[in-house]
Protein backbone atom coordinates (compact mmCIF):
# COMPACT_ATOMS: atom_id res chain seq x y z
CA UNK A 1 0.00 0.00 0.00
CA UNK A 2 2.76 2.27 0.93
CA UNK A 3 4.91 1.80 -2.63
CA UNK A 4 1.45 2.09 -4.54
CA UNK A 5 1.09 5.48 -2.57
CA UNK A 6 5.03 6.27 -3.05
CA UNK A 7 4.05 5.52 -6.98
CA UNK A 8 0.57 7.82 -7.46
CA UNK A 9 2.60 10.68 -4.96
CA UNK A 10 5.96 10.76 -6.74
CA UNK A 11 4.60 12.87 -9.96
CA UNK A 12 2.52 15.20 -7.98
CA UNK A 13 5.75 16.09 -6.24
CA UNK A 14 7.89 16.04 -8.87
CA UNK A 15 5.38 18.46 -11.07
CA UNK A 16 5.15 20.61 -7.95
CA UNK A 17 9.24 21.04 -7.89
CA UNK A 18 9.31 21.64 -11.62
CA UNK A 19 7.26 24.65 -11.52
CA UNK A 20 8.55 26.13 -8.25
CA UNK A 21 11.98 25.92 -9.29
CA UNK A 22 11.09 26.27 -12.91
CA UNK A 23 9.97 30.03 -12.03
CA UNK A 24 12.91 30.63 -10.24
CA UNK A 25 15.82 29.45 -12.04
CA UNK A 26 13.85 29.63 -15.22
CA UNK A 27 12.64 27.12 -18.12
CA UNK A 28 16.06 26.56 -19.98
CA UNK A 29 17.91 26.19 -16.58
CA UNK A 30 16.07 23.70 -15.05
CA UNK A 31 15.72 21.60 -18.45
CA UNK A 32 19.76 21.55 -18.32
CA UNK A 33 19.82 20.92 -14.65
CA UNK A 34 17.30 17.82 -15.50
CA UNK A 35 20.31 16.86 -18.40
CA UNK A 36 23.10 17.28 -16.40
CA UNK A 37 21.76 15.03 -13.02
CA UNK A 38 20.25 12.42 -16.33
CA UNK A 39 23.89 12.40 -17.20
CA UNK A 40 25.25 12.03 -13.90
CA UNK A 41 22.82 8.96 -13.09
CA UNK A 42 23.75 7.59 -16.15
CA UNK A 43 27.57 7.60 -15.15
CA UNK A 44 26.81 6.61 -11.31
CA UNK A 45 24.89 2.76 -12.92
CA UNK A 46 27.85 2.64 -15.80
CA UNK A 47 30.31 2.84 -13.24
CA UNK A 48 28.75 0.73 -10.44
CA UNK A 49 27.99 -2.21 -12.60
CA UNK A 50 31.92 -2.63 -12.88
CA UNK A 51 33.18 -2.31 -9.89
CA UNK A 52 30.23 -3.53 -8.01
CA UNK A 53 31.13 -6.91 -9.24
CA UNK A 54 35.00 -5.95 -8.76
CA UNK A 55 34.39 -4.90 -4.89
CA UNK A 56 31.89 -7.89 -4.27
CA UNK A 57 34.59 -10.55 -5.66
CA UNK A 58 37.47 -9.31 -3.77
CA UNK A 59 34.92 -9.20 -0.43
CA UNK A 60 34.63 -12.83 -0.84
CA UNK A 61 38.06 -13.68 -1.50
CA UNK A 62 39.23 -11.61 1.58
CA UNK A 63 36.85 -14.13 3.46
CA UNK A 64 34.66 -11.02 4.48
CA UNK A 65 30.87 -10.41 4.75
CA UNK A 66 30.26 -8.84 1.55
CA UNK A 67 26.54 -8.42 2.62
CA UNK A 68 27.52 -4.90 3.67
CA UNK A 69 29.17 -4.08 0.22
CA UNK A 70 26.85 -5.51 -1.67
CA UNK A 71 23.96 -3.31 0.24
CA UNK A 72 25.94 -0.09 -0.57
CA UNK A 73 26.38 -1.01 -4.46
CA UNK A 74 22.63 -1.92 -4.61
CA UNK A 75 22.22 1.61 -2.89
CA UNK A 76 24.70 3.53 -5.54
CA UNK A 77 22.69 1.82 -8.30
CA UNK A 78 19.76 3.23 -6.81
CA UNK A 79 20.83 6.45 -6.35
CA UNK A 80 22.27 6.08 -10.12
CA UNK A 81 18.63 5.50 -11.25
CA UNK A 82 17.03 8.39 -9.22
CA UNK A 83 19.61 10.84 -10.89
CA UNK A 84 18.01 9.47 -13.96
CA UNK A 85 14.25 9.75 -13.06
CA UNK A 86 14.06 13.36 -14.40
CA UNK A 87 12.80 15.69 -11.36
CA UNK A 88 14.45 17.78 -7.91
CA UNK A 89 12.77 15.34 -5.46
CA UNK A 90 14.38 12.22 -6.90
CA UNK A 91 18.09 14.20 -7.48
CA UNK A 92 18.07 15.27 -4.40
CA UNK A 93 17.23 11.24 -3.20
CA UNK A 94 20.23 10.54 -5.57
CA UNK A 95 22.50 12.98 -3.99
CA UNK A 96 21.99 12.02 -0.47
CA UNK A 97 22.65 8.31 -1.48
CA UNK A 98 25.66 9.69 -3.07
CA UNK A 99 27.23 10.57 0.42
CA UNK A 100 28.86 7.86 2.01
CA UNK A 101 27.78 8.71 5.53
CA UNK A 102 24.15 8.96 5.12
CA UNK A 103 24.11 5.54 2.90
CA UNK A 104 26.00 3.98 5.51
CA UNK A 105 23.35 5.15 7.62
CA UNK A 106 20.61 4.07 6.28
CA UNK A 107 21.79 0.52 5.12
CA UNK A 108 22.28 0.03 8.96
CA UNK A 109 18.66 1.20 9.54
CA UNK A 110 17.32 -0.91 6.52
CA UNK A 111 19.39 -3.90 7.82
CA UNK A 112 18.25 -2.92 11.89
CA UNK A 113 14.88 -3.37 10.50
CA UNK A 114 15.07 -6.31 8.38
CA UNK A 115 16.49 -8.13 11.72
CA UNK A 116 13.90 -7.16 13.88
CA UNK A 117 10.81 -8.00 11.40
CA UNK A 118 12.76 -11.39 11.22
CA UNK A 119 13.11 -12.45 14.97
CA UNK A 120 9.57 -10.60 15.12
CA UNK A 121 8.37 -13.22 13.01
CA UNK A 122 9.95 -16.22 13.68
CA UNK A 123 9.15 -15.29 17.75
CA UNK A 124 5.17 -14.90 17.18
CA UNK A 125 5.04 -18.44 15.04
CA UNK A 126 6.69 -19.86 18.17
CA UNK A 127 4.00 -18.27 20.53
CA UNK A 128 1.13 -19.34 18.44
CA UNK A 129 2.04 -23.33 19.36
CA UNK A 130 -0.75 -25.38 21.16
CA UNK A 131 1.94 -28.13 22.31
CA UNK A 132 5.52 -27.87 23.47
CA UNK A 133 8.06 -29.03 21.71
CA UNK A 134 10.42 -31.14 23.54
CA UNK A 135 13.44 -31.26 20.70
CA UNK A 136 13.24 -27.62 18.88
CA UNK A 137 16.06 -28.72 16.25
CA UNK A 138 13.67 -31.41 14.57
Amino acid sequence: MRFLLAIILLPVVEIYFFVKVGTQIGAISTVLFTLITATLGIGVIKYQGISSFMQARQSILNTAHPGIEILSNLALFISGAFLLIPGFFTDFLGILLLLPPIRIMLIKAFVRKAASRFTRTSQSSNKNKDYIDIDPDN
